[in-house]
């Protein structure tokens, strides 16, 4: 099934502006009003930024995206400014039928245990696929997550007796109303992630029955930080509709807070003060895991695409790949995503699919990890070397099951909990020598690596055909204005479409349907372009 067709980029959020060293707001001031003249925009330094050399330019009102794009290219010739990147907000409409649906409220009863035996009416089936049950019974460490503090950056929560004593609201914040109250009826989404993650386990629901969800690392402790809202289309926020900087703040503000796992259940375009970020946070012994997408196809979502990040595909209980999932190269590994039992809004448990709970598995999978093997520990052996994230996700992808799925789609495998938690931790020059290997793909601001599951030259020579020119040219735009084609390909479905299918197909044919429906480009690309 393609992706539905409903993007809309709607309006810029912000400019995210880093100046190199030496120079200062007021620097910074005077660079803004000689490129916009009177217009009023609000310049504010970006919260949590350690070095004091970044900021966000607020436009005065609704500003096309060609023109913002525009604006960023000339502030980047500016000697003071290191970068400039906009942050947009983007819709993306889900379908409700499929993903993150209303609750499904089936009697579910557990299966007799038995050796790899899986049926998605079971309601523990998720936590026994990845074996976090086998997990907590080894010896020689912390069993469930205790001590381990999870930031939740998603749509906040609403109240639940499954998110139990360790849910800890008090410790978030709501980066969409600017208050520490992160309850809000449109928290369905982050209370079904918080329940894979931490709900207490063995626990009866209200009414006696066996329904309730088991969370993986039941002792950890789960903040939640809101920065997503759903809309009537849009009941998850993979792809969320408020501003990327909205995600970028709860990082710092997670940062702040000592977290030592961030689980991000959710996406879409790129930006790099995001980026930064979330290098800081790997830089300071946080794991960073994300969801790789629902509908995207070939194309893993931001932050989960940044190479830092612990990318996350979506399976079913049969361990097949679920058909919604995003696949590609930037994928690390796959987990249960397709009709996981999570807590649902008015005290229910039901049914609900995305990548967003494969995210979310692997995100209490962490706090196992961490847990087992005492932080501390893990920080004092790998004390000025890698970082543990770079650790768990060699762990992590070394000790996934097998499945008969390439890994340059769907990762290193199935995640299984036990084998990571019991897996020898390696030495150094081992793990040096896999991240090599690892991360061969690494970020780049590029169209042609925007389709983590396509050959590169075959998008390159999608664009070539696309923008009428030949492929050596469409190279040196792609290098020149990667971002902004980026952002195009993401937001922009005929353009999309033409980059992404035209391989193998008639190229003639391919030339005259795109070229019709070419996005509105900034005026430098359009120049360049010729």
């Amino acid at each position: 099934m393609a992706p539905p067709e409903q993007f809309e980029s709607s309006k810029l959020r912000t400019l995210d502006v880093l100046l190199r060293e030496g120079f200062d707001r007021a620097t910074l001031e005077k660079s803004v009003a000689a490129l916009v003249g009177t217009e009023r925009w609000i310049i504010r330094p970006v919260p949590f930024d350690p070095t004091g050399r970044s900021f966000d330019l607020l436009p005065p009102g609704t500003i096309e995206p060609a023109q913002a794009w525009e604006l960023a290219r000339r502030l980047q010739t500016d000697p003071s400014v290191e970068d400039a990147d906009p942050a947009f907000e983007a819709v993306y409409a889900e379908h409700t039928s499929v993903t993150d649906t209303a609750p499904t409220l089936l009697k579910a009863q557990r299966a007799e245990p038995g050796p790899e035996t899986f049926n998605e009416n079971d309601c523990d089936w998720s936590p026994r696929f990845v074996k976090a049950g086998e997990a907590w019974k080894l010896p020689g460490g912390v069993s469930q997550g205790e001590g381990i503090l999870i930031g939740h950056p998603d749509s906040g929560y609403l109240p639940h007796p499954e998110l139990g004593p360790n849910f800890t609201p008090r410790l978030g914040w709501d980066f969409i109303d600017d208050d520490p109250t992160t309850e809000n009826p449109g928290g369905g989404h982050g209370l079904g992630t918080a329940s894979v993650m931490a709900s207490p386990s063995d626990r009866p629901s209200v009414d006696g029955a066996k329904l309730f969800v088991d969370g993986v690392a039941p002792k950890a402790e789960v903040v939640p930080l809101r920065v997503a809202k759903p809309t009537l289309f849009v009941p998850s926020p993979v792809l969320f509709n408020v501003g990327v900087d909205r995600l970028r703040d709860s990082i710092g503000f997670a940062i702040q807070r000592r977290v030592h796992v961030i689980s991000i259940s959710l996406g879409w375009l790129p930006n790099a003060g995001l980026h930064r970020i979330i290098q800081q946070a790997v830089r300071e012994n946080i794991i960073v895991i994300a969801a790789a997408g629902n509908y995207t196809g070939p194309v893993v979502v931001w932050p989960g695409a940044y190479d830092e990040v612990v990318a996350m595909a979506a399976c079913n209980a049969s361990a097949q790949p679920w058909a919604f999932s995003a696949w590609g190269k930037a994928v690390d590994a796959t987990g249960p995503g397709e009709d996981v039992w999570v807590a649902q809004p008015g005290d229910k448990v039901g049914q609900s699919s995305g990548t967003s709970y494969a995210t979310a598995t692997v995100a209490g999978i962490a706090a196992l990890w961490l847990a087992h093997h005492g932080r501390d520990n893990l920080l004092a052996k790998y004390q000025g070397g890698p970082t543990l994230a770079q650790v768990f996700r060699h762990v992590l992808r070394a000790t996934c099951d097998s499945w008969p799925q390439s890994q340059l789609a769907w990762g290193a495998g199935l995640v299984n909990a036990k084998a990571c938690l019991e897996s020898p931790l390696p030495d150094v020059t081992a793990l040096e020598s896999f991240t090599t290997r690892a991360l061969l793909h690494e970020s780049s601001d590029t169209v042609a690596s925007t389709f983590s599951g396509l050959p590169e030259a075959d998008v390159l020579k999608n664009l070539a055909t696309t923008l009428g020119v030949d492929e050596q040219k469409a190279s040196r735009l792609d290098s020149e204005f990667g971002r902004e084609l980026r952002f195009w390909a993401l937001t922009h479905a005929p353009f999309r479409h033409a980059l992404q299918e035209g391989a193998g197909r008639d190229r003639q044919a391919l030339k005259a349907r795109t070229q019709a429906a070419l996005p509105p480009f900034s005026p430098s690309l359009r120049a360049a372009i010729g």
